[in-house]
């Protein structure tokens, strides 16, 4: 498929790759585009800039008086086998990783042995599963060193190259010693056993599940923990409503498959737990600025076999 490349759309590509690796995890690529191959780059772009931000909120969450950065960051291209082809977003402070010492071998060689059959498992649960997108933390070993890092597979468009990112995270030293996090949940009414189920309560809305919608009552009730408590709770850890997180990894599941799913739209409707077309129309529009339709077609190339 031939490409038609402003300079004015791939300068703002390469703005963007920039900004998220100087830690700008909001930075977003506009999706309203002609569908192409370098659509499908950039709504991989879009994904893995969510995932950092969502995965920062968590460690804001868990140390809320420490700030974090993305002191490394990578986007890497993978064989089914896990041998690294290419890596072409590398942003390091210390030079903990050096692009071209690890072109040619396989990626559990960035990975201690400890998490390595993690790794394994999580990378081909996702080449078995291509509608849905993996994300999970790790050690990492670079250069001897053994630090906590990020992990995250993506296919890219049609082509359904196998993509991995990678992000180490470092706190950023504040004069001021962290906040004792006992202490500021405390103060904010919220206890360490209501944090610990806000957190898991988090993680169910977020995998992927939708067959069965979770009311705030109905989840209070499940987890032990009042109603009052979530709501307040949920905000001050991931710094957005509960139904706003809700709806937003719905719509997230949506755009997944209407790109990498040959499902019909009513059927992705269902799949993410909308009651009717017209409440799933409405919030994908709202969130995405198009219809689930122009979506598709942005990204799909209904030419090619299906996936």
């Amino acid at each position: 498929m031939s490409i038609t490349l402003s300079k004015i759309r791939l300068q703002a590509f390469i703005d963007s790759l920039i900004d998220l690796s100087k830690g700008n995890y909001s930075v977003r690529l506009s999706e309203s585009f002609i569908g192409d191959d370098f659509s499908s780059a950039e709504v991989v772009f879009n994904m893995l800039a969510e995932e950092y931000e969502n995965n920062l909120k968590y460690f804001i969450s868990l140390q809320p008086g420490v700030g974090y950065e993305y002191v490394t960051s990578s986007i890497t291209k993978l064989s089914h086998e896990g041998k690294i082809l290419d890596i072409s977003l590398i942003h390091t402070m210390d030079d903990r990783l050096d692009k071209f010492d690890f072109i040619g071998r396989l990626a559990l060689d960035l990975i201690v042995e400890k998490d390595q059959d993690k790794w394994l498992k999580n990378f081909l649960m996702f080449l078995q599963s291509p509608a849905k997108r993996n994300s999970f933390a790790l050690h990492l070993s670079i250069n001897g060193k053994v630090i906590l890092g990020h992990c995250a597979f993506h296919f890219m468009g049609v082509s359904r190259e196998v993509w991995m990112s990678f992000a180490i995270i470092g706190p950023i030293a504040h004069d001021k010693p962290a906040i004792d996090l006992k202490k500021y949940m405390s103060e904010m009414g919220i206890d360490l056993e209501d944090q610990s189920k806000i957190q898991k309560i988090r993680n169910l809305l977020a995998n992927n599940d939708y067959q069965k919608i979770y009311s705030l009552e109905e989840l209070s009730v499940d987890f032990k923990i009042s109603k009052s408590a979530l709501q307040k709770g949920f905000k001050l850890l991931y710094h957005e409503t509960f139904y706003h997180f809700y709806i937003k990894e719905r719509i997230r599941y949506a755009k997944e498959l209407l790109i990498y799913s040959n499902l019909s739209i009513k059927a992705i409707s269902d799949i993410c737990g909308f009651t009717n077309y017209s409440n799933f129309f409405r919030n994908f529009h709202k969130l995405v600025q198009i219809s689930p339709a122009d979506f598709r077609k942005l990204y799909k190339n209904e030419k090619l076999n299906p996936i």
